[in-house]
């Protein structure tokens, strides 16, 4: 009985007050629409005036802030600019120079050494060996290439430079393990350039240079004999002549000692294995 009370009461609650709020609802529109009739958009009026006078003062001093927020903001950018491509520079500088992080070549089991290299360059593994004469620059005999490496024209970019290959190549050829560490009778030169010790292996170093059609290839070559063959680590750097482009290219030197400091460190991960 009592739920039925309760129930009543409510619905007199419902339909005592849906009606009263209504009504309420309807008096406050009516007089809202009213106010708003009497004020005179389209006259010049006390309240207009004043929110005139106000906008007059602020509006200045608004856009002086904003203004000097600007410039702060903008001030700032050029330097967080500098700080990136500083700090993208020095990453890329010491990845060059840090051997720990490179790749290393420890699967070439047929020409029998390691050899580490950044990993963004590209490497060719020669696992299928075919006979050349391409083992070594200037070679009149047959031997194998068992590995190539390529420096892109993007790693000296706005510059002369074309590109820089590393290769790794031997011959058993009985010619070849006898000229070994002669000088080429096609290279111009008449002595070997040095010696030096890689990883506990002596290797005569030889340099020559080629040219034509506005192209420069300048080869370091070291070479030993090991295990019964004649071995060749070699580099070629290869760059244009700046005056073959137009001036509006903008074109720089490359970086010769860059890209030689480079190559000697890859070569200097040599070893026989």
């Amino acid at each position: 009985m009592m739920s039925g009370i309760v129930k009543d009461i409510n619905l007199f609650r419902l339909s005592y007050y849906t009606p009263l709020s209504r009504c309420f609802a309807k008096n406050i529109t009516r007089a809202y629409n009213e106010r708003m009739r009497k004020i005179q958009w389209n006259s010049v009026t006390w309240y207009s005036k004043t929110l005139a006078l106000i906008l007059f003062v602020a509006l200045p001093f608004i856009g002086f802030y904003f203004g000097i927020q600007y410039g702060r903001t903008t001030a700032l950018l050029p330097k967080v600019g500098n700080l990136i491509s500083t700090a993208a520079t020095t990453t890329t500088s010491n990845y060059y120079s840090d051997i720990a992080e490179w790749q290393t070549d420890a699967n070439n089991v047929k020409g029998g050494f390691i050899l580490s290299y950044p990993i963004d360059f590209d490497a060719q593994d020669n696992y299928v060996v075919t006979p050349t004469t391409n083992w070594r620059v200037n070679a009149t005999t047959i031997g194998d290439v068992f590995f190539t490496l390529t420096v892109p024209k993007a790693f000296e970019p706005q510059t002369n430079f074309a590109d820089a290959t590393l290769t790794v190549g031997s011959s058993k050829d009985p010619i070849a393990i006898t000229q070994c560490l002669a000088t080429d009778p096609n290279s111009g030169q008449t002595t070997p350039t040095s010696t030096v010790v890689i990883n506990g292996v002596a290797f005569t170093v030889f340099q020559f240079s080629s040219a034509g059609a506005g192209n420069l290839y300048e080869t370091t070559s070291y070479r030993a004999l090991h295990n019964g063959a004649c071995y060749a680590i070699e580099y070629s750097v290869h760059s244009s002549q700046i005056a073959n482009y137009p001036a509006s290219y903008n074109l720089q030197p490359f970086d010769q000692a860059k890209i030689d400091s480079l190559m000697q460190t890859i070569i200097g991960t040599f070893s026989f294995t």
